[in-house]
């Protein structure tokens, strides 16, 4: 598997945590504590993600 295709099922993963984890697992939480948590801890893995792909970023001539 190349790179750039580890780099999409990192971001699909990404998503779909972002997706399940509020709406499925914390849906009988009675606190936003919980939830501000995720997204706190969601947000720095996505931004820390993306900032390392972008770093290791490398033009293919063809």
């Amino acid at each position: 598997m190349t790179k750039s295709a580890w780099a999409w099922v990192w971001f699909g993963l990404l998503l779909a945590l972002d997706i399940a984890i509020p709406w499925y697992v914390l849906t009988n939480v009675e606190k936003m504590s919980g939830a501000f948590l995720f997204w706190t801890i969601w947000v720095l893995a996505a931004i820390i993600s993306a900032f390392i792909i972008f770093l290791r970023w490398r033009e293919v001539k063809p």
